[in-house]
Order: C-alpha cells, then structure tokens, then sequence
C-alpha cells in the first residue's frame, strides 16, 4: 500500500512537471523508479507492458554504467550448443549461448557444431590482440607534422606514451602507434593490450591523457598543435572499415577444421567439393561484386546471439563480423575449412559483462574476467567464440550446398 501511494506522489510530480523522469534516482531506488517510469509510459501510451515489467536484474547497479531512464527488460530466448575447441586458451567441449528470435539459427550451429565435435574438433590460434582509438591532432606547418611525426616515432616518444597510458590505467599496455596524415591533420592510432576488458572506455581515456601530454611536451619543443578530437574514426569503432580488416582490432583470430567425408554426408547430405564451390562462388566472387569487405556465410548471425547473451557491445558485430572463410577439399574426400576473424572485439570483464544474466552465462563458459589482469579469459572466450562461428559458417555453407536452405524456413511457417 506504501508503494503504490509513493508511485502515485512520483507519477503526479512528473505529470505536473515538477520533476523529469529521469531525475527519479536523486531521491529513490533506481528498482522503484525504474518501475515508476514503466508506469508512465502506460499511462502515456494506453498499453500495458506488463512482460517489460517483469526482472530479476538490480537496476541500483546498471543505472549510469549500462543505462539511463529504464522502464524494465527487453527479454530474448537463450539456447546454447556445445563446441570441442583445441587452442592455447581454450581446450575441451564448451557451452555457448545464444540469444536470437531467428528460428533455426541455434539449431543450424548445433548441427555445424556436431560435424565438427565428430571429426576432430575446432583448432584455433590468435594471431595477434589490442584494442585501438585514434584521435585528431592539427598542427600549423608541414615542418611542425614531421618533427612531430619523427618523435612519436623515436624510441624516446613511444616510450614517453608508453609511460602515460601506464599512468592512466596499470591495466593498459600500449603496443602499437601508427600515424596517418592528409597534409593538415595529424591522425593518431593507437594500439593498447586491456586486460580482461574489451576497453574501449579504457583506451579513450588513456589515448586522451596520453595525447594531452604529448602536446604539453610538444610545446616544450616549440611545436604548436590543437588538439581536435578523441575519437578520429581511424580506430575504426562501430563502422565497417578496411583498416580492421588488414591491422586487426580486438583479437585477431583463427579457427580451422577437418570435417570427415562420411561426417559430411551424415549431417549435410553433400560433400566436400560441392561446399568448396559454393563457397567460392558465394562468399568470394558475390561479395568481390557486392563490393563487400567481408568474405562469410553470416558470420554477424552468431556473433549477435553470442554478444546479446554474454552481454557485449553489440554493435561492434559491425568490426567483429568482418571476416573471411576458407573451404577447400581434400583429396581424400575430407573438408577443410576455417574463418579468420581480424577484429573481434570481446571482454569477460566490465561494461555488460557485469549484469547478472550475462555473468552467469560468462561463468558457466568459463570465462568470466573478474580479477584476471593477463586477459587469458578474453583469449579464452575468443577462442570459444571463433569455434561457434565456425560451425555457424560450416552449416549455412553445406545447407546451401545441398539446397536445403529455403526449405529449412519454410518450415518455420512464419506467416
């Protein structure tokens, strides 16, 4: 009765304008206030969100980390495949979930993920691991970019950033700067190891101390230079880019299988050479004429279902599902086929990793951050990811292969 008559006094205030909905949390629990805004927006609206209203998450500790003015959950169905994953983090059957309204999808990895865990599993390996953030430097004379440009390049000025990224965060390891110009603006990228963290917020952070003090030395030096903006777009964060695609960002990685010949015929009903020309055909020469940087099946269908689940920033699938798959046939009638992921951008620690639905899921992979400041769960999880995606890749291309496709939605009888 307390509650409802506290509901009622917040409802009037707002409706009177006395205060903004939004404010609720300067004088109440962000679980009542998320429930008082749910119930303006009903009355608002004339509708009822009764199933948006039902959670079992504490809002006290998503308001201002994961976000703003709730009014409750958003709820999508969980389901999960087993992958047999050999790599340097990652070895043993694995449970990963995914959260999709795409009838078939989990069912279609499963089937992938089965051919693959009855020939010889999945190998992976990364290549190579650091998040970037570029910003935007402009200087006053091709003289000033040079010198500029010479120091960021000596040992003494990587050492000096170095040395600043470490102060922001001892987290933060700076590996890599690479320096682009068009003759007026100076472009700095930068490439940081994050721990368990994606890191986004991490390098932002670090990449605008670092780059502050960069210009306090620079004018010690005499050069003069404005500094334009945090993010330059050369990171490339959240936008389909080349430079992902050749330099990598997040994890660089690997996965590759052997999928038996009688595996083949058992799970898909089509064979080796058949899936190599479709392959081809499709993910190469369709995406050469679709002008695509991509060169996959649907590789942004699993990674969605993964990151939803496991609470990452979804909408970095635009960087991580830029990838290439490689199917050939082997003479003995046996499928090669592996994916190369150059930018997946993944953490097992902060941001969304630390609602309780995405935790629990992190901890029953194994791979949940907390305390790890080497990153070897992040390694781990992405080895497991890359797994999925393959077996994702594996049987969209055999379906395709053996014409099963349309027939397999049909079946869904959406309409």
């Amino acid at each position: 009765m307390e509650r409802e008559r506290t509901i009622k006094e917040y409802l009037d205030k707002i409706e009177k304008g006395e205060m903004k909905p939004y404010e609720l949390e300067k004088q109440i629990d962000s679980n009542l206030a998320t429930e008082i805004r749910r119930r303006y927006i009903e009355d608002k609206t004339g509708i009822k969100l009764e199933n948006v209203g039902k959670w079992t998450l504490d809002f006290n500790k998503i308001i201002n980390k994961n976000a703003e003015n709730t009014i409750g959950i958003v709820q999508i169905p969980i389901g999960y495949i087993m992958i047999k994953v050999d790599g340097d983090y990652a070895k043993g059957d694995f449970p990963v979930f995914l959260a999709t309204t795409e009838g078939k999808l989990i069912a279609g990895i499963n089937r992938g993920a089965s051919a693959l865990n009855n020939s010889f599993g999945v190998k992976t390996k990364i290549i190579k691991s650091g998040m970037t953030r570029s910003i935007i430097l402009e200087f006053n004379s091709l003289d000033d970019m040079q010198k500029i440009i010479d120091y960021i390049n000596s040992d003494e000025g990587f050492s000096f950033l170095k040395e600043k990224f470490k102060e922001s965060s001892k987290r933060l390891n700076l590996k890599d700067i690479e320096i682009y110009t068009d003759g007026h603006y100076l472009f700095i990228r930068y490439t940081a190891e994050t721990a368990a963290a994606m890191g986004m917020n991490m390098i932002t952070i670090a990449s605008n101390y670092a780059t502050n003090k960069l210009i306090d030395k620079l004018k010690e030096k005499g050069i003069e230079v404005e500094f334009i903006s945090e993010s330059g777009n050369l990171c490339a964060d959240k936008k389909p880019s080349a430079i992902n695609l050749i330099e990598g960002r997040g994890i660089s990685i690997v996965a590759s299988a052997v999928v038996k010949k009688d595996i083949l015929e058992k799970y898909f009903k089509a064979n080796a050479k058949e899936i190599e020309k479709l392959n081809y055909a499709k993910n190469y020469i369709g995406s050469s004429i679709a002008g695509s940087l991509a060169h996959n099946a649907h590789i942004a269908n699993v990674l969605s279902a993964i990151f939803i689940a496991y609470g990452q920033d979804v909408a970095q699938i635009v960087d991580s599902s830029i990838g290439i798959d490689d199917v050939r046939a082997i003479d003995n009638g046996d499928l090669f086929i592996s994916v190369y992921l150059p930018s997946l951008e993944i953490g097992t620690y902060g941001g969304g990793t630390s609602i309780e639905t995405a935790k629990e899921l992190l901890k029953a992979t194994g791979v949940y951050g907390e305390g790890d400041e080497l990153g070897i769960t992040k390694y781990k999880f992405a080895e497991i990811i890359a797994s999925a995606v393959l077996a994702g890749e594996l049987n969209l291309l055999a379906a395709e292969a053996s014409k099963e496709l349309a027939s397999s939605h049909a079946s869904l009888k959406r309409y």
